[in-house]
């Protein structure tokens, strides 16, 4: 059993995208007269990152389980799909600056894994320890189930260096 983590180095800058939102939204209600365009919108601004916050924490929180047969995560709940439940894989790249792609080397964004089945479905970011690897037990768990990958996903396995049809994992970065 493998089991991953969001490292604490990666979240660091979304903990304080969201207090500096919070204090600018609640900063916009306290700046003025209470009119509702103002309440609206720092209040709407105060609400976003706060959930962001949320967001933040739990994917903090998070702990997630690999073995050759199932997949889970714990966070406020904990959650467990066996692989030959696995119905549906993407992987998409989201780039927050220009494109550059290198190789297998992809700068200025990042990648989110999601797998559904049985009900449930996973979200996994690549700040994420061992991302790599669940990537790659995904591929192989949708290889073994008979799907086939739409091309987005197929290609940006590829980008970060993985082989769907390869028998044995990665070694781990």
């Amino acid at each position: 059993m493998r089991i991953y983590r969001y490292p604490r180095r990666a979240l660091t800058g979304d903990y304080v995208r969201s207090a500096a939102g919070i204090l600018v939204g609640f900063g916009v209600l306290l700046s003025g007269p209470a009119t509702p365009a103002i309440i609206v919108i720092g209040g709407g601004v105060a609400g976003l990152f706060s959930l962001f916050g949320f967001r933040t924490v739990q994917r903090h929180v998070t702990k997630v389980a690999v073995t050759d047969g199932e997949i889970c995560d714990k966070a406020f709940g904990t959650r467990i799909m066996c692989w030959t439940e696995l119905e549906r894989l993407k992987l998409r790249y989201y780039g927050t600056r220009k494109q550059d792609r290198r190789g297998s080397e992809i700068t200025g964004g990042f990648m989110q894994l999601t797998l559904s089945g049985a009900g449930k479905s996973f979200t996994f970011e690549s700040s994420m320890e061992g991302f790599t690897y669940i990537a790659w037990r995904a591929a192989k768990a949708a290889r073994e189930n008979g799907m086939s990958l739409d091309p987005a996903s197929a290609g940006n396995l590829l980008a970060i260096g993985l082989d769907a049809d390869r028998e044995t994992a990665p070694p781990e970065v």
